[in-house]
This record gives structure tokens, sequence and C-alpha cells, in this order.
């Protein structure tokens, strides 16, 4: 495991230890791959198109990701969510996170 792995993995577990959290998706950095999807128990995150109006408001990083792979966009149905994390664990883009909730 090289170092950024690493650092991932800490931090990983670190927002897994977070007793009272919940799951937020970071859609500048998700690139639309749709494995969180596949290992979600709950069926509570789909795959969205975003519209021409919504890549106008990301900032560079996230239309330049849309750029290269495409409008879809994970998306998130916090009813649903049990906040596992089993989609944290899945995302290579490190775009899903648990934050506690204030």
């Amino acid at each position: 495991m090289n170092c950024k792995q690493r650092i991932i993995a800490r931090k990983i577990e670190q927002e897994l230890s977070i007793k009272n959290g919940v799951i937020r998706i970071d859609e500048i950095s998700c690139d639309g791959c749709g494995k969180c999807i596949d290992v979600c128990p709950q069926t509570a995150i789909k795959m969205i198109t975003l519209s021409d109006d919504q890549i106008k408001k990301l900032p560079f990083k996230g239309r330049l990701k849309v750029k290269i792979k495409g409008k879809k966009k994970a998306f998130l149905y916090s009813d649903l969510c049990i906040a596992c994390g089993l989609c944290m664990k899945e995302c290579h883009e490190f775009a899903i996170h648990k934050v506690e909730i204030n």
C-alpha cells in the first residue's frame, strides 16, 4: 500500500468511527462509476444526469471531471441511507464521506 492509499484508508476509518453521522456525496469528485450503487444495502443511491445549468455551477475541477467522465453523478436519498459506510469503502475517488450531524 502506497502513502496515498494509507492516508485515504486512515481517513475512511476515522469517518466510519463517527457514531451519529450521515453520508454525503461530493458531486465535484464523483466520476459516476456507479460502484457505490452496487454495494448499497438500502438502494439509497442512484445515478442522476446533471443538467447544463448544474454543470455550469460546478467549480473547475467538477466541470473538468464531467468533460472527461460524463454528466452522471451519484445521488443519495438520505432518508433511505443507514450510514453503514459500504459506499465510502467502494469509492475510488474518495467522493463519499461520513460527517457528523450538527
